[in-house]
């Protein structure tokens, strides 16, 4: 069926597909961007710590650089999902405002918080009322390529925000990372399209083997944005569910529920992935819990970038692209169009008439 052209002109017509093919082109778009912006307006010597402030296809650019950056980030860096923010927030933290289409509410809430706390403001934005308000209240800002579903500006959210970080040395020069990775996708990119048969094409060899199950994705801490990043895709893009969890942690408790999963054996398919530089001891647990799952009938699926010895952003990347693309294929074995999200836009609707 994923050979068969006619099922692409069908199910996809706004071309998803070429948005994944050229994906790889947001990475030097996204640095330039970055080191051309009015990053000075951040005195980093006054920063102590930082928050991300978004939501979604927003978010999980941040997600990615605090997995990305753990052992090399100088200051303490939040993801910060909620209308809320920490209380710790004050003039000692940077508060980086990212919105794709600058009209998220959680967001626009964070911001007047972060405003009232006295914090230091800097947004990444395609448009809407967060560029209106950078402008007004002079804070800097990034104005990144508009047209594209969040989830399909993952290049935008993370590069220029890795960028930023860099030239405020919160971390090292991360350009050999970045043009590693750009190749590395642009080269993926080519083995995972839609006219590579089955049979050559990891991507659609692997959205077969989660039809009509429910996927559970497990990883290593420095690989769970990447967990969150596949489960976020299957449930946009395939209009399924999908969950992820992470180990050590889920030794401590999830491990013991998988003694009575009842029928729902057969629906589940639970995926490993794995990278070189894992600690040990979480790769003896991975082989553990899925001798355990083993034992159930459940057999799991471990992914490993195709790279082990390319840079850690090249190799999380690798990973991405193989989730981006099998959720592609998944969306359509599921006979579902990958690009609109008509139940948040439903959403959204709702929340417009709601007073409190």
């Amino acid at each position: 069926m994923l050979d068969d052209e006619k099922i692409y002109d069908k199910h996809d017509p706004g071309d998803i597909h070429s948005l994944l093919f050229d994906f790889h082109k947001q990475f030097s778009i996204g640095q330039e961007i970055a080191e051309t912006s009015d990053f000075n307006l951040i005195d980093p010597s006054e920063v102590r710590q930082v928050v991300v402030a978004g939501m979604g296809g927003s978010a999980i650019g941040a997600d990615l650089l605090r997995c990305y950056a753990l052992y090399e980030m100088k200051v303490p860096l939040i993801v910060n999902r909620d209308y809320l923010i920490p209380g710790f927030v004050d003039k000692n933290t940077l508060v980086i405002l990212s919105s794709y289409s600058g009209n998220t509410e959680e967001m626009l809430t964070s911001l007047e918080a972060a405003r009232f706390l006295g914090a230091q403001l800097f947004a990444i934005t395609s448009d809407g009322q967060l560029s209106d308000f950078a402008q007004d209240l002079t804070f800097g800002y990034i104005e990144i390529p508009q047209g594209l579903p969040p989830r399909a500006a993952l290049g935008y959210s993370f590069i220029p925000l890795t960028t930023l970080c860099e030239l405020w040395g919160f971390i090292p020069d991360q350009h050999k990372a970045i043009e590693s990775t750009q190749y590395a996708l642009h080269k993926g990119a080519e083995k995972l399209a839609k006219d590579v048969p089955t049979d050559e094409n990891a991507a659609k060899k692997l959205a077969q083997k989660l039809h009509g199950k429910l996927p559970i994705i497990y990883s290593s801490p420095r690989l769970e944005a990447v967990a969150t990043r596949f489960r976020g895709q299957i449930s946009e893009n395939a209009k399924a569910l999908a969950y992820s969890s992470v180990l050590p942690e889920m030794n401590h408790n999830e491990l013991v529920g998988w003694k009575n999963i009842y029928e729902l054996g057969k629906y589940i398919q639970p995926i490993f992935l794995e990278d070189s530089e894992d600690y040990p001891r979480n790769k003896f647990r991975m082989n553990f819990v899925a001798d355990v799952m083993r034992e159930l009938g459940v057999e799991p699926i471990f992914l490993r970038p195709p790279q082990k010895d390319a840079p850690f952003m090249t190799r999380m990347f690798e990973l991405i692209q193989l989730g981006d693309f099998a959720s592609y294929y998944l969306a359509m074995l599921n006979e579902q169009d990958p690009k609109p999200v008509h139940i948040i836009d439903k959403l959204k609707a709702a929340l417009s008439q709601f007073e409190g």
